[in-house]
């Protein structure tokens, strides 16, 4: 006969494996909308036409252009992803992706219309794309949302150099990071998505350079008679983004 703590781990072990199961319908993938990814624009709609100004040339009220842009109109930039899945109900134990950026056009010689981009290894995920606004001159999001923990383009801002990233071609980058930041977002039947995790900006432009973060899936609720309390069964996702390449004016560290 096996000892009694013998059979109360596996009682154990059963309740863990059946209670996600019973609980969760959620196939875990690689995510294309969560809340430390994606920016959604916000459109204006005015009923009323707005008033046209009167062109005037920089020398009549005594202006200069000005011409040390943070972003280029040729701005391209690539990314690599890794996500990786800590579930027995994920759909993919790890996937690998491709994150690009590049401008489609700039209007009003300010703002620049980055088509951004995210393809998967075969078989993972559907392509992803959306478009967004940047100032050339701050390196600002046009409409940053405050529903989310970052902006992809933070802007220009007086920080302090806090570390040093290493990209793939051996180039280190100053940057400060705006973690670790933590929220949580409520599910179905008494799931909680947990996110921790931290971004980190080029110094010079504010450009996203590396981001990482764990999301983890707690339970609250009432089980074959049994209450639990923000639960956390084991199941988790990890996602990181790592700036591979670009053509930007980075705050490089001069070796």
């Amino acid at each position: 006969m096996l000892p009694k703590w013998t059979l109360l781990a596996k009682f154990a072990v059963v309740i863990f494996l059946l209670l996600p199961v019973a609980c969760r319908n959620e196939e875990p993938s690689p995510p294309s909308r969560n809340i430390f990814y994606e920016v959604e624009l916000v459109s204006v709609n005015n009923a009323l036409p707005l008033p046209m100004p009167t062109a005037i040339s920089p020398e009549d009220i005594n202006v200069s252009v000005a011409d040390d842009t943070l972003l280029s109109p040729s701005l391209e930039a690539t990314y690599s992803i890794n996500w990786d899945c800590m579930s027995e109900h994920c759909q993919f134990d790890s996937c690998y992706g491709t994150a690009t950026s590049h401008v489609r056009s700039t209007l009003d010689n300010r703002w620049l219309e980055i088509d951004r981009r995210v393809d998967w290894n075969e078989g993972c995920g559907k392509p992803i794309s959306w478009l967004t606004q940047v100032d050339r001159y701050t390196g600002q999001e046009r409409y940053p949302t405050e529903d989310v923990l970052f902006q992809f383009w933070a802007g220009a801002k007086i920080r302090t150099a806090e570390q040093e990233i290493t990209l793939p071609n051996e180039r280190k980058v100053y940057v400060w990071c705006t973690g670790p930041t933590q929220a949580e977002v409520a599910g179905a039947d008494g799931w909680i998505s947990l996110y921790d995790g931290e971004v980190c900006y080029d110094v010079r432009t504010g450009m996203l350079v590396f981001m990482s973060y764990i999301k983890r899936w707690v339970f609250t609720g009432v089980y074959e008679g049994k209450s639990y309390e923000r639960a956390f069964f084991g199941d988790s996702e990890t996602y990181q983004q790592l700036l591979e390449s670009t053509n930007a004016q980075l705050s490089y560290v001069e070796e």
